[in-house]
């Protein structure tokens, strides 16, 4: 979609790049964070209309949609040989909020859609506006998904949350990717002056309670050992300030550029992704495994998918801040399990770098242009 700051049409590394304009851009000023990409539930008449001049004027082989802009690519006029295929990086396909979290229960998984629970957790969430036109627009869009030749959910969690009725031929899993550079940028990257000289505990992503931050503090107040904590991330307007102890102290960064994330994994003892809610997949942890790093996280989501328990790190359930603190203490305290558990960690993340997964990516598309969705046609 269009941007202020960017051309609507540039080459970038040899690839024809089209920003295309939609009414939607209008909405942008209503939102928390204007300069944030927003597509509602339901088709963008003028998006559509420009979408189908650009299928007219390049015939592609096929459409690869990633987020709600799924909605207006359901309503173009294809060419027969155009085979529609969308990645599922969340749980927008069924749920307005994209996170299957109803109302503010964190550690409760939504039991599926359902229209006026739908509405009612939307409203909450969104506001009365906003809300019900996003819940209303996805539960109408559902009688037209039979007109995606290939879906490609990141996990099974996200696979089995949104896809539980399409047959396994229109289903290709396909994580997302990290770049190739990561495990280099790891190596090469220089320790930031501001790390602790002794062995920390690393937590990165966003600062909020979906993420177990809360659990976490309590954790790392229970840990035998006293490990510094470093928290790395995004503020939200629900993150809180963590000074920590003399002995147990809390230093929080934000900010950082990827490179010298990477260098502060690569640091760690130990990196920790507590999260309460179903994360689709867990690229924190891909990351800190491509830096040699052990991993402790919660069985929730994808996380139990792309860390080995007693394998590139350990899996603890989600709520037990006792259980956590004795993960982080083995870890912490073991350099020899250290170097085990991030060495099997750099052989897992190959499975996720970009040379692996574009590969399965272009053979989903073959798939999908030998799909055929009889509804599509009509």
């Amino acid at each position: 979609m269009s941007r202020p700051d960017a051309p609507g049409r540039e080459v970038v590394d040899g690839v024809d790049v089209r920003r295309l304009d939609g009414y939607t851009r209008h909405l942008r000023r209503f939102a928390a964070d204007p300069s944030h990409f927003f597509h509602p539930t339901c088709p963008d008449p003028q998006l559509v209309r420009r979408l189908n001049e650009l299928v007219t004027e390049v015939r592609p082989d096929v459409i690869h949609a990633h987020g709600w802009i799924l909605n207006s690519c359901l309503s173009l006029r294809l060419p027969p040989s155009t085979a529609l295929v969308a990645t599922l990086h969340d749980y927008g396909l069924v749920c307005a909020k994209k996170t299957l979290i109803q109302g503010d229960r964190l550690d409760t998984v939504c039991q599926g859609a359902q229209l006026s629970r739908c509405l009612s957790c939307a409203t909450d969430y969104y506001g009365r506006l906003k809300g019900p036109a996003l819940a209303l627009g996805l539960h109408h869009s559902r009688s037209r998904l039979g007109r995606v030749s290939m879906f490609m959910p990141i996990s099974s969690v996200v696979r089995s949350a949104s896809l539980g009725e399409v047959s396994p031929e229109r289903i290709c899993q396909i994580p997302s990717f990290v770049a190739d550079t990561v495990f280099t940028d790891a190596e090469r990257g220089v320790r930031p002056a501001f790390l602790p000289s002794e062995p920390f505990v690393l937590f990165v992503g966003a600062l909020g309670e979906h993420k177990g931050l809360g659990l976490l503090a309590e954790a790392h107040r229970r840990m035998r050992v006293a490990a510094p904590l470093v928290v790395i991330g995004s503020v939200r307007s629900d993150t809180r300030e963590w000074t920590g102890t003399a002995a147990r102290p809390v230093l929080v960064r934000t900010g950082l550029p990827h490179q010298e994330i990477m260098a502060c994994f690569a640091a760690a003892a130990v990196a920790v992704a507590p999260s309460r809610w179903q994360e689709p997949l867990g690229l924190v942890a891909i990351e800190a495994m491509a830096a040699g790093t052990p991993v402790v996280v919660t069985r929730v989501g994808a996380l139990p998918e792309v860390v080995c328990h007693e394998g590139t790190g350990l899996v603890v359930e989600p709520g037990d801040a006792g259980a956590l603190a004795e993960a982080l203490d083995r870890v912490v305290g073991d350099p020899a399990l250290q170097r085990a558990y991030g060495t099997a960690g750099r052989v897992q993340a190959q499975r996720y770098t970009a040379s692996t997964i574009v590969p399965r990516i272009l053979d989903g598309y073959h798939r999908a242009q030998a799909t055929t969705v009889s509804s599509w046609r009509v």
